[in-house]
């Protein structure tokens, strides 16, 4: 997808895109919960985050009960380009599933969510905690 941005003209990486878009799902989510919801730990989202907010794209705005927290929105700009890259992406999805039924779709869907409840159930049985979004503890 990297490549597909560039030539539209959008420099911007895919983890960037799909924040953006976890973002437009969700406006005014803290930090922490649009990382679990991008699966990208502390370190990662916060990077991300600060890229986008350089680029004027989010904006970071106190929250009006704990000053600690601060919650993240689109600005005009933010907006814009997410609908942009939305375009270009449904383009691309629209090449890719080309031949596949709308239930052939969902059958995909269902077993990669599948497997993903599998992993988890795995590490849960391995000891290990979903902290923040990140999944904690030793493997083994």
């Amino acid at each position: 997808m990297r490549k597909t941005f560039q030539s539209e003209g959008y420099d911007l990486t895919p983890e960037q895109w799909g924040v953006l878009t976890r973002l437009r799902e969700g406006e005014g989510l803290n930090q922490s919960q649009l990382g679990e919801k991008t699966f990208k730990d502390r370190h990662n989202i916060t990077r991300i985050l600060n890229l986008l907010e350089n680029r004027g794209c989010i904006e970071r705005r106190a929250d009006k009960t704990d000053r600690r927290i601060y919650r993240l929105f689109f600005n005009k700009t933010g907006q814009d380009l997410q609908e942009k890259l939305n375009l270009i992406v449904m383009t691309r999805r629209e090449a890719v599933f080309e031949g596949l039924s709308r239930e052939d779709i969902q059958t995909m869907q269902r077993i990669v969510e599948h497997m993903v409840k599998n992993v988890e159930r795995r590490f849960e049985a391995m000891g290990r905690i979903k902290e923040d979004g990140q999944w904690r503890g030793k493997i083994g």
